[in-house]
């Protein structure tokens, strides 16, 4: 399990920073479960965050777009209690997860996962997913000008195939798009074949629940942008201006918990 702290930026108090290092001190993870030193009052439950830029310079072309690069954010956080535990011991049960963060580090993120009393939180990963689409293939056009893609569900994402037989070229492209972010997967004027998947390793994340937010976990992850997790989703397939869409959702499998 890949195990992250977010302890905040320069703005974070000292006093907060110390009940994060603390807390790290007094716990260790033993087969998919929290162990403390000794019992510990917390709650489970869900933590929701969304991160906006308010303020910073447009960056980017008119071929690959533009996005707002992120000097300052507005940022909410809520942390929604399911139940109160006190134990010594809190299991990392498998549950849904959702986390949707574009370049600038906006979007959203909804981890499960625990809260101490002093505001502390323990917020975890589960990568285990079930694909499922409604359909096997999307076609736009005509037998004499058309693009198709074809596709498979595999064990963290799913795999695709896009042929097509164009009297012109028009640009050919595919995008999975969810709440809040839209991530280009094929773009191209050949066939060929992709494979997408989701997060596939188990991540802990440690920090306070005034401090976390989208931008903190894009940087502790070391990705520029992800879209990973599970809900609905929009499988979508251009040919020019020219567009079909597909919406397919990913569950836990069976056994999981919502």
């Amino acid at each position: 399990m890949q195990i992250l702290t977010i302890q905040g930026g320069r703005f974070l108090k000292s006093g907060a920073r110390r009940l994060v290092e603390n807390a790290l001190k007094n716990v260790e993870i033993i087969e998919n479960s929290l162990v403390f030193s000794e019992p510990v009052k917390a709650e489970y439950g869900l933590f929701k965050a969304s991160s906006s830029v308010i303020l910073g310079p447009k960056v980017g072309n008119r071929w690959s777009g533009y996005y707002t690069s992120g000097w300052l954010f507005n940022t909410a956080r809520a942390f929604l209690p399911a139940r109160k535990v006190e134990s010594s011991e809190l299991p990392l049960i498998p549950a849904r997860y959702r986390i949707e963060i574009d370049i600038p580090g906006s979007g959203i993120m909804e981890l499960p996962g625990y809260r101490l009393e002093n505001g502390v939180v323990f917020l975890y990963i589960t990568p285990s997913y079930s694909f499922n689409f409604p359909v096997k293939s999307l076609t736009i056009g005509d037998p004499e000008n058309y693009v198709q893609l074809s596709i498979t569900p595999s064990e963290a994402g799913f795999d695709g195939r896009v042929i097509f037989s164009l009297r012109k070229t028009e640009g050919v492209g595919v995008r999975v798009r969810g709440k809040a972010v839209e991530d280009i997967i094929f773009l191209g004027d050949e066939p060929g074949g992709f494979s997408y998947s989701f997060m596939d390793e188990p991540v802990l994340v440690v920090s306070h629940e005034k401090v976390i937010s989208p931008q903190d976990l894009q940087k502790a992850l070391g990705v520029t942008s992800t879209l990973s997790g599970h809900g609905d989703f929009t499988l979508q397939l251009s040919m020019g201006r020219k567009k079909k869409e597909v919406e397919f959702s990913v569950e836990l499998p069976q056994g999981g918990h919502a």
